[in-house]
């Protein structure tokens, strides 16, 4: 089962995000789409992340 990222809000240097399995992710902003915005969903595929 692929898991899924919610953007919840940004920080710093990361998104937060909530993942399927209902935990907190941190994921660095340089790791995520750059046109990515609060709510966007993403999935993680062959080392990266991506838009779902």
């Amino acid at each position: 089962m692929n898991r899924l990222y919610t953007i919840e809000r940004f920080e710093e240097d990361f998104a937060v995000c909530m993942a399927s399995d209902d935990r907190q992710v941190n994921i660095p902003f340089e790791d995520i789409p750059e046109d990515s915005k609060v709510g966007d969903v993403l999935k993680y595929v062959e080392g990266h992340y991506e838009k779902a």
